[in-house]
């Protein structure tokens, strides 16, 4: 008959090897009691998990092996986009933790591990060393918590055992910032790259995504409808039930398209750089920051600076702001699934509301102000 484990002192700890697994329990001086009640509680845990793996003893994993196993899983499934946004956190996450067994990570860890980001900076080019913002941070706790459900759905992980399940986000204000007319002239001005400027003036009359950008090709123009069909966009991949992104085509579009199908050969990717190259992600963004401070846009008033999305921005406010789009066919036009994402662009609904507030209060009585003369002491 097995002995029944027991906790024992290791380097100033109370720890076991009960069934094989390391298990460090307690400091010595929360003493023995406080041993065995953590130890018969990993007991049961253990005993659980190979209940759901039928009897078998879970794998034991090392996190750095999980996450290169799933990052490859996402290379094959996912965009490219998600794929270095999910290498890059994997990555981070690893230099910490990546020789710990996956089921050894605790929800401690994960929490220590966005701390560390909150207090991080990074550095781009000759730039000062800049902290780390919300929304990047999200991005950071969304890739590991996906990728510790990955090794949970592939039995590498037992369920319910997510560390950055919990976690929670950081709040973001989202994309605020509206371009002016005086602010894209001024970028057209100083435009010295005639096919970064198709872009420009592609991305300020459409809905379009960068991705949508660079992602477009000849076979998805439909000259007739005067609309662009993305077969290959954001929520391609996402949708329950898949189905293309159209995008109105206006005239300044339409005029930059057909003088490229004249100037060049209409196969393969619409928009290329002046090298006869599709353009990426990061030459796009790299050339925009690069006009702004030649143009001179400067960040607005809440530091938000000019980028490419702005200008996506722009066009879907001034889509919310027009009475005869209907909720639903704004959300075709942003190119969303989910109506609830759509709903920060729908700003006729709060003028109503609005409206509506100011008219009751205009029927309430004594509505009329007077010149009334203050009660002395007042």
């Amino acid at each position: 008959m097995p002995r029944e484990p027991k906790p024992y002192i290791e380097r100033g700890w109370y720890i076991s090897r009960a069934g094989g697994q390391y298990m460090k329990l307690c400091p010595a001086p929360e003493g023995m009691t406080e041993a065995k009640r953590l130890l018969k509680l990993k007991i049961g845990e253990l005993e659980t998990e190979r209940e759901q793996l039928s009897g078998r003893s879970p794998a034991k994993v090392a996190v750095i092996e999980m996450l290169a196993l799933f990052l490859e899983d996402v290379q094959l499934t996912k965009s490219e986009a998600t794929f270095l946004d999910y290498q890059r956190w994997c990555t981070e996450f690893a230099k910490g933790y990546g020789n710990k067994q996956v089921r050894a990570i605790t929800k401690a860890d994960a929490s220590d591990f966005k701390l560390a980001l909150m207090k991080a900076t990074y550095v781009v080019g000759k730039q000062p060393p800049s902290p780390y913002k919300p929304k990047t941070i999200n991005h950071a706790l969304i890739a590991l918590r996906r990728a510790f459900n990955w090794a949970i759905e592939t039995d590498r992980l037992p369920s319910g055992k997510n560390p950055f399940a919990k976690v929670e986000l950081l709040h973001c204000e989202g994309r605020q910032r509206v371009a002016t007319e005086e602010e894209y002239q001024a970028l057209l001005a100083h435009c010295t790259d005639d096919a970064f400027r198709d872009v420009l003036i592609a991305m300020r009359h459409t809905s379009a995504r960068p991705q949508d950008i660079y992602n477009l090709t000849w076979k998805m123009v439909d000259w007739e409808r005067q609309m662009w069909v993305l077969t290959k966009h954001k929520t391609s991949r996402t949708a329950r039930v898949p189905k293309p992104r159209v995008i109105g085509m206006g005239t300044a579009v339409e005029a930059v398209l057909r003088r490229r199908a004249e100037a060049f050969e209409p196969t393969g990717h619409v928009f290329l750089n002046r090298d006869g190259s599709p353009w990426t992600k990061s030459a796009l963004g790299l050339r925009m920051r690069r006009l702004r401070v030649r143009a001179g846009v400067k960040p607005d008033e809440q530091g938000e600076e000019f980028v490419l999305y702005t200008n996506r921005h722009t066009f879907m406010t001034e889509a919310g702001n027009d009475p005869t789009i209907s909720p639903t066919t704004l959300m075709g036009v942003a190119g969303h699934t989910n109506l609830s994402t759509t709903q920060r662009y729908v700003h006729t609904e709060m003028a109503v509301v609005a409206r509506a507030g100011r008219g009751v209060a205009e029927r309430r009585p004594g509505t009329a102000v007077t010149g009334s003369t203050p009660a002395s002491g007042d």
